[in-house]
């Protein structure tokens, strides 16, 4: 495919800018179960069962096994923005939901610090773009800074819109590939390629996880499979659905963002630009579609007209699921005192992964749930299943 001349790779930038050997950890011990017995298994590869893998594994709560259906990252991880951004979230969330993105993006900073060789963390300010007076500028929080047009004007040049803009400062976006990889590597064991297919439980307990690889017997489990985890012998009706979202990156741009300007653009180290994030619900294909990337490049060409000849070096599209109020699931899996799950992050599964870990790592260390357990629960939902 190309656009404007311009050879497209249909597939996400991240992988692409993995070293060799990171690309090769994605699919690290393909169907080895290298402890049948663990004191935790995580199931699932994606960021979230990485971040809690490492969490449990740091807290010295017990052996840990991860295991991955496919290769790590291979889901929605894979086809994330990376863009850690709590605080824009305050014109939307409840604040026992910011306070959880907030407190994952500082452990996402320790995290970077703490991690040999890093985890590729880049600090950048957010704008978002709306009308003034009204929009964001009526529910300034303290930390916002509101710029008008004509500060707006200065710091995008040759934008096409006229219009003020909230300044928050301080937010950061990672590779997602590039994070994962980093946080697994500490991993002692991890089995990519091994698929959970079933459980066997006794009273209030599973006592085995089935899998393509053979059974492993936990003394506890994480279900983080993005949805609720769908398995024989497990019970979990929680309503969730998935919605696709589209994105795209340009070629390097003759046009240099300061930071993120939402909705535009986010600028890349090399002067790539990275857009989209659609929304596209109903649309169940796996396949990028053409019209909704020609939309996405469209409508940065508008907003920035000196990049109508910008060409398009990637484009992907992915399945984010998300619960009926678009927030997270953190829990026990109902009915059982030995299992917990996360799932339905949505929009900010890379975000929340920090934090996620260290929460479900102290909840299964101590017995207690989080005080802002209740915000979290499974069981929030009326007992219908909207799949």
């Amino acid at each position: 495919m190309s656009h404007d001349g311009v050879v497209t790779v249909t597939g996400a930038i991240w992988r692409d800018q993995l070293s060799p050997e990171q690309r090769a950890a994605l699919g690290r011990d393909a169907g080895v179960i290298a402890d049948p017995r663990p004191d935790v298994l995580v199931v699932g590869g994606g960021i979230l069962g990485v971040a809690i893998a490492a969490a449990v594994q740091d807290a010295g709560i017990g052996s840990v096994q991860l295991i991955e259906a496919g290769r790590l990252g291979s889901g929605a991880t894979g086809g994330a923005t990376g863009l850690l951004i709590p605080e824009p979230h305050q014109w939307s969330d409840p604040e026992t939901f910011v306070d959880l993105e907030r407190a994952s993006l500082q452990r996402w900073r320790y995290l970077d610090q703490a991690t040999p060789g890093g985890l590729g963390l880049v600090e950048l300010d957010w704008i978002g773009l709306a009308p003034d007076p009204g929009g964001l500028a009526r529910r300034q929080p303290p930390n916002v800074e509101w710029l008008d047009a004509d500060k707006i004007a200065r710091l995008v040049p040759g934008l096409a819109w006229r219009l003020g803009g909230a300044l928050i400062r301080h937010q950061a976006r990672v590779n997602p590939l590039r994070a994962l990889t980093g946080l697994a590597d500490g991993l002692t064991q991890v089995g990519t390629g091994v698929a959970a297919t079933g459980v066997r439980s006794r009273g209030d307990r599973i006592e085995a996880v089935l899998t393509s690889a053979g059974t492993i017997n936990p003394g506890a489990v994480v279900f983080a499979t993005g949805g609720p985890p769908v398995l024989d012998g497990l019970d979990v009706a929680i309503p969730w659905d998935r919605v696709k979202g589209h994105l795209l990156v340009t070629t390097p741009a003759p046009v240099h963002l300061p930071c993120t300007i939402a909705p535009v653009a986010t600028p890349l180290e090399d002067g790539r630009l990275l857009a989209g994030g659609t929304f596209d619900y109903g649309d169940e294909s796996p396949v990028v579609r053409e019209e909704v990337i020609d939309t996405i490049l469209g409508g940065l060409r508008a907003a920035l007209p000196a990049l109508r000849r910008l060409g398009v070096s990637h484009q992907w599209c992915c399945f984010r699921p998300r619960h009926p109020d678009g927030r997270p699931v953190i829990d026990q899996v109902p009915g059982y005192a030995n299992a917990w799950l996360t799932s339905g992050h949505f929009r900010t599964g890379i975000l929340n992964a920090p934090a996620t870990g260290l929460a479900v790592a102290r909840w299964i260390g101590t017995g207690r749930p989080p005080p802002e357990a209740s915000a979290w629960s499974a069981v929030r939902f009326p007992e219908i299943d909207t799949r």
